[in-house]
């Protein structure tokens, strides 16, 4: 931590970074508090909370939260969790308590997709991501009350940003690092059954990491040591995150892998349909246009967000070390929304469902606008310099 603060305390961006993140912690809870009920909130999601609370408190005893599947499909960490700080706390607005848990989720989703640039690219394009963050109208409304999507968003981007520190450590991991990736990637799980996802991009970075390093060699014997060290923590992750999932959700207790594959099952033919309003009339969301998503998605955004993705796609594929790490970025916040488009998913509410890939998308822009200076600065000390050697000769 020391040699952290020592080789940052010079950088102004470093600074701009710590104290932008200071102010957001505290303005985004502030802000929080004027944000509205919604139907979910007090129909369905407090209720559950109660039965998932009583279940712990009785030992097990108290089984209503097992019979309900339409909630215990989709977890409930957030919800439990707020229940259980309500009642020992004696907190009077519970509703008001969760839009500032709700807020704080939101910022975390915010310091990580910062902190991911800042791992990849460095403190200026930190600082860029978390203003194009923060100034995101559908993600910071989100924030302020979205127990689901908005969880989810967040702890994906912190199981990111942890999944690259783990590729960044190759070819010897931190054990620390492992367990903190286990823990949000299990908040990710119990929040979105898709957290599980996570183990797809963790799995297909480190064989493409591998082969990048090692080429010709990847599969040779003096590579199988690592390639054995990185099973074997892949492994551990998977066990450790499963199990911690397992202890948030009372719904899969009993049989964990059966009712993870019924939830799986359940949640890749979701036959539920809500009238949507889209271009004007209203549609059936299990029958809406291909473009639904993507384009909801680009109506939305700020224009920002989308020349620096712009930006990105021109000049973050240039250099051949970056070219990984764009990949990386690229395919977390492509991916998803690709896979919605391909499978027909059954989608509404504007891209809530899709919002676990906005954050990538943002620490994209950010690089793009770091990428534009950092070209722009170079060719200014290039021409600087032919000046210069004009004028001595």
């Amino acid at each position: 931590m020391n040699n952290f603060f020592k080789e940052n305390k010079k950088n102004p961006w470093f600074w701009a970074f710590t104290i932008l993140s200071i102010v957001l912690l505290f303005a985004m809870p502030i802000l929080s508090l004027d944000a509205g009920n919604s139907g979910d909130e007090d129909g369905f999601q407090w209720p559950y909370a109660e039965q998932i609370y009583n279940y712990y408190a009785s030992g097990g005893q108290d089984t209503t939260c097992l019979q309900n599947d339409d909630m215990g499909m989709h977890g409930g960490f957030f919800d439990q969790m707020t229940y259980a700080f309500v009642k020992w706390f004696n907190i009077d607005d519970y509703s008001q308590f969760r839009h500032i848990c709700n807020a704080l989720f939101g910022w975390i989703g915010i310091l990580f997709a910062g902190l991911l640039a800042y791992k990849l690219i460095g403190w200026r394009a930190a600082v860029f991501t978390l203003l194009l963050m923060f100034f995101s109208p559908r993600y910071l409304g989100n924030a302020f009350n979205n127990p689901k999507d908005l969880i989810f968003a967040s702890t994906m981007m912190a199981s990111i940003y942890y999944v690259a520190c783990l590729i960044k450590e190759y070819p010897k991991p931190k054990i620390s690092t492992s367990i903190k990736l286990s823990v949000f990637a299990a908040l990710a799980i119990v929040s979105r059954f898709a957290g599980y996802l996570l183990f797809a991009y963790l799995v297909l970075f480190l064989i493409i990491y591998h082969i990048r390093l090692n080429k010709k060699n990847s599969l040779k014997k003096e590579n199988a040591k690592t390639i054995g060290r990185y099973i074997l923590y892949v492994t551990g992750i998977g066990i450790v995150t499963f199990g911690i999932s397992i202890a948030l959700w009372p719904y899969i207790m009993s049989s964990p892998i059966k009712t993870t594959m019924k939830i799986f099952t359940e949640m890749s033919q979701y036959t539920i349909s809500l009238r949507q309003l889209f271009e004007g009339t209203l549609q059936w969301s299990d029958a809406l246009p291909w473009y639904y998503t993507p384009k909801y998605i680009l109506m939305t955004i700020p224009i920002a967000v989308i020349v620096g993705l712009l930006l990105f796609f021109i000049f973050c594929w240039r250099k051949k070390e970056d070219r990984f790490w764009a990949f990386v970025v690229f395919f977390t916040f492509f991916f998803p929304v690709f896979w919605i488009v391909y499978t027909h998913a059954n989608v509404y509410g504007g891209w809530r469902h899709a919002m676990f890939a906005y954050p990538p998308m943002v620490v994209a822009a950010g690089w793009g606008f770091d990428a534009l200076l950092k070209w722009v600065e170079e060719k200014w000390m290039v021409e600087n310099k032919e000046m210069r050697t004009e004028i001595c000769d």
